[in-house]
């Protein structure tokens, strides 16, 4: 049998065997709300009052293991004809029994967690205060304190008791920022009454739904208690001080957004560009059949240097499909919906970039390639589990060398499993979820270790001093290259094996319009309802575009 031509012809062949699958019942649609019932049971949990119930602390196993069942079933079952919905159920699926681990079984999401909040001042009468002044000044109390508008810290601290009916996350839009000139710290223009304290769990409903859906959603800790320590802000000067005790640096500093009309700018025209080189990108991959058809890497192609042409563009691909995605937050959150509509969400702060700089590969290698340039989205959760492992189950400690291996191999094979879950529920037929996805994560400590290993038996022979700065920067980035190019296609064949570069990321081609090919590139149906029998059987099904 002849392979499809074009990316038309294998996205209609996804369709067919889509569509015989579930005739056949081999596989089921992802229904929603139903297969999302895992999240669900999460949110309600963690949504329970604050109580010291031992009955509710001990519920958080059983809810962690349907979960897990939940989870795992929509993997094991579940399949769409739509290559990012398919991807999507893989490593959603994967990544919420990961996330429900870090906060039920790794820690304790209802005690172990502060946010940093706002709160008026309690006021203490004066004695030549009148009765107006009294009632305003008491009044004040119980407004609004936005739950807001600052990073967490990269460790816990003790916080006193907030009464509730000072607390509120609704963001006061005439409290915001003064413009300052771009390279000056914003002035709060908040009244001096107020103060930021460290929040527990709300006792009030509303607040604690604010509360927890943060929790939920915020992986990367901004201005909470697990705040990751890399390419995120410390809380503004005026927070800082009051907050026990004062916050550390980040560890590289990310790039500063002092108001929202800098934020806005600076991120759309990053959009912009990265929308034109995802366009030259899909052109590109649209004329190799290496990323239509998911052949052997021996296919001929149309570029030169076939093997590390096409790990490139895969990398690059990768890279401008996330930043694509991540810039979307602060576009639509802070930029559009603003602080009028979510409060204290929308503070600029809260919206640094996602990728470190990349003096990080020089610096450190491959160590540097993954905790200092690759985003850090999941860091908190991939630290939890190697936590956990090094710690409460192999009981070693976190600076022996041992116990700072076990960590990282954790981190990484858990990397590598939400991607081989992926690979798993995509629409391509012919991937390897173990041997090309999880693979390549599992491979990676091996290059980190091998590489300090040498590092330190230069140091000790006394080699390292002799080579000169830029040499030593320069040999850690061909490391990097040596080391992405051995291992770089267990990944990569992955994914044009899963269809994942057939997907469509703007809807409208500038370059294949001008060339003839056609400038809408969105279509077809994007969502269905299904019967499934019994009302909590039914719901949506999202086929993609």
């Amino acid at each position: 049998m002849a392979a499809p031509s074009s990316a038309g012809e294998i996205l209609d062949k996804f369709q067919t065997d889509y569509q015989t699958a579930i005739n056949s019942g081999d596989y089921h649609p992802f229904v929603w709300p139903y297969r999302a019932f895992g999240p669900y049971l999460l949110l309600v949990y963690l949504l329970l009052p604050p109580t010291q119930s031992r009955a509710v602390h001990l519920a958080r196993y059983p809810i962690f293991a349907l979960i897990i069942y939940l989870s795992v079933t929509a993997i094991r079952e579940c399949t769409s004809p739509a290559v990012t919905v398919g991807y999507g159920i893989g490593l959603l699926n994967a990544w919420t029994i990961l996330w429900s681990a870090t906060l039920l079984i790794f820690n304790d999401g209802r005690k172990d967690y502060q946010r940093i909040e706002r709160q008026e001042r309690p006021y203490v009468p004066q004695e030549n205060d009148n009765d107006e002044t009294l009632l305003q000044n008491i009044q004040g109390e119980t407004s609004a304190l936005d739950g807001s508008t600052m990073e967490g810290l990269k460790s816990l601290h003790p916080m006193a008791e907030v009464p509730q009916s000072t607390i509120t996350l609704a963001d006061d839009p005439e409290t915001d920022y003064t413009e300052v000139h771009a390279d000056q710290e914003p002035i709060p223009s908040a009244s001096p009454n107020q103060t930021y304290v460290w929040q527990s769990l709300p006792n009030s409903f509303l607040h604690r739904l604010d509360y927890v859906l943060d929790l939920i959603t915020n992986f990367r800790g901004l201005r909470w208690t697990h705040q990751c320590p890399l390419n995120t802000l410390p809380p503004p000067p005026h927070i800082r001080s009051s907050l026990p005790p004062p916050s550390p640096p980040p560890s590289f500093p990310p790039t500063h957004y002092p108001t929202r009309l800098t934020l806005f700018t600076t991120n759309l025209r990053t959009f912009v560009l990265n929308a034109l080189l995802l366009d030259t990108l899909k052109y590109l991959t649209s004329h190799d059949a290496y990323f239509l058809t998911s052949p052997p890497r021996s296919t001929p192609s149309p570029f030169p240097y076939p093997h590390s042409t096409r790990l490139l563009i895969s990398l690059i691909f990768v890279y401008s499909s996330l930043l694509n995605i991540f810039l979307l937050a602060p576009l639509l959150l802070s930029c559009t919906l603003g602080p009028t509509i979510i409060g204290a969400h929308a503070s600029p702060w809260l919206y640094p970039s996602y990728f470190g700089p990349l003096s990080s590969i020089p610096e450190k290698g491959i160590a540097g390639l993954w905790g200092g340039w690759w985003h850090q989205l999941f860091r908190y959760a991939f630290e939890s589990a190697g936590e956990f492992t090094g710690s409460r189950i192999l009981h070693l400690p976190r600076k022996t060398p041992a116990g700072a291996a076990v960590r990282v191999a954790v981190a990484f094979c858990c990397s590598g499993i939400l991607h081989a879950c992926a690979s798993h529920t995509v629409p391509g037929p012919r991937t390897s979820p173990w041997s090309g996805s999880f693979a390549f994560f599992a491979a990676q400590p091996v290059g980190i270790v091998a590489q300090r290993a040498v590092s330190m038996w230069l140091k000790n022979q006394g080699y390292r001093e002799a080579i000169p700065w830029w040499a030593r920067r320069a040999g850690n980035v061909l490391v990097v290259v040596a080391w992405c190019w051995v291992t770089g296609p267990w990944i990569a064949d992955d994914f044009a094996a899963g269809g994942v570069w057939l997907y469509e990321p703007l809807p409208v081609s500038l370059i294949r319009g001008w060339r003839g090919e056609g400038w809408w590139r969105w279509g077809g149906e994007w969502v269905r309802w299904y019967d499934g029998g019994r009302w909590w059987k039914s719901g949506l099904v999202f086929l993609g575009g």
